[in-house]
C-alpha cells in the first residue's frame, strides 16, 4: 500500500501538518543521504545547533555538481511578520558545515527577492517522496521560467508528511503544502489564480505557533484569498478561542477567531505496510464559528 494513495483515497486532511519552527537551515549537500539528514555524521554540530535554535534542517541535492554550495538560513521575525527573512552564503563544499554554523546566529539579512521552493525527493525516507517528488522537481526544474525568473527550485531532504507526497515548503513564506503537481505550485508561488481548490492542501505555515493557529490560518486564508500571506500575523490562544491578528494594508488590524477542536485521529501509514500495522496516529483539526472582530 503507497501511504500518499491511502491518504488521497480517505481524503486526509494536511492541515495542521507542517510543524512549527523558528527557522530553516537548508544546505546543499551530496547524495546519497540517509534516511535522516541527523544521520549523517559530519553534520552533527549543525543538527545540534538548529535544534538548539528551534530551527529544522533541509537537505538540498546540490544544484551544481563541482560549483560553490549554498547555505541558507530564513528566519521568522520575533514579532511576527509576513515571512521568513534569509541570510545566505555561497562557499566551496568543505566549508558547509562551518559556514551552517555561523549563518544560524548571524543576523545580516539579504534583501534581494528570491523564492526557494522545496519539493521532497528523500526516497531513502518514503517511496512516495522518491518518486513523485523526484519526477515533480525534475519537471519544474526542466522548464523554470514557468514559475518566474526570481524562483529557485531544489530537491530537499524529508520535510516530513510523506503521506501528503508530493510535497513542498515555499520560502521565505514558510508555506508547506500537500499533493502538489505542477499547476499548483505555479499558483503558489505566484500568489495569483483560483485558491479554493488548494485550500485542502495547504498543510500549514511553519511561522505559525501551532497546528491550531495554522488550521485557523487557513480558514482566513479562504475569505482573504492570496493577499492574507503579504500582512504580517500572528497567532494565540485565548480560552476556547484561538486567535489570528493579522496586519492590513493602510494600518488597519483584524482579529479573527475560531474554535479549533479534533474532528477525528486518523492513523499515519508506513509506506508499503497495511494501515492495520500504523504504529502512529494524528488528530484531523476542525474549525468552527470562524469570525472577524
Amino acid at each position: 500500500m503507497l501511504c500518499s494513495s491511502w491518504a488521497r483515497d480517505q481524503h486526509l486532511d494536511p492541515i495542521g501538518t507542517a510543524g512549527c519552527y523558528r527557522g530553516y537551515l537548508l544546505v546543499e549537500w551530496p547524495l546519497p543521504w540517509p534516511r535522516d539528514m541527523s544521520e549523517v555524521p559530519a553534520l552533527a554540530p549543525v543538527v545540534a545547533a538548529v535544534r538548539d535554535a528551534g530551527m529544522r534542517l533541509q537537505g538540498l541535492v546540490p544544484a551544481e555538481a563541482c560549483g560553490p554550495s549554498h547555505v541558507i538560513a530564513y528566519k521568522w521575525p520575533a514579532e511576527g511578520g509576513a515571512r521568513f527573512e534569509r541570510a545566505e552564503r555561497e562557499v566551496a563544499p568543505e566549508e558547509v558545515v562551518a559556514a551552517a554554523l555561523a549563518i544560524v546566529g548571524e543576523a545580516t539579512i539579504t534583501d534581494d527577492p528570491v523564492t526557494d521552493l522545496l519539493v521532497c525527493s528523500h526516497g531513502r525516507r518514503d517511496r512516495c517522496c522518491g518518486s513523485l517528488g523526484t519526477v515533480l522537481a525534475k519537471e519544474l526544474m526542466a522548464d523554470p521560467g514557468s514559475l518566474g525568473e526570481d524562483v529557485r527550485v531544489w530537491r530537499t531532504s524529508h520535510t516530513g508528511g510523506h503521506r501528503f507526497a508530493a510535497t513542498a515548503v515555499v520560502l521565505p513564506q514558510g508555506t508547506s503544502w500537500a499533493f502538489c503537481d505542477r499547476d499548483a505550485l505555479e499558483r503558489v508561488v505566484r500568489g495569483n489564480g483560483p485558491i479554493e481548490d488548494l485550500l485542502p492542501r495547504y498543510r500549514g505555515c511553519a511561522g505559525m505557533a501551532s497546528p491550531a493557529i495554522q488550521a485557523l490560518e487557513r480558514a482566513v486564508l479562504g475569505e482573504m484569498g492570496w493577499p492574507l500571506f503579504e500582512m504580517p500575523r500572528f497567532g494565540s490562544a485565548r480560552g476556547e478561542l484561538t486567535e489570528l491578528v493579522v496586519e492590513e494594508p493602510g494600518g488597519r488590524t483584524a482579529t479573527w477567531e475560531a474554535v479549533v477542536r479534533v474532528g477525528r485521529e486518523v492513523p499515519v501509514p508506513d509506506c508499503g505496510q497495511p494501515i492495520e500495522l500504523a504504529k502512529k496516529t494524528e488528530p484531523q483539526l476542525v474549525v468552527q464559528g470562524l469570525r472577524r472582530r
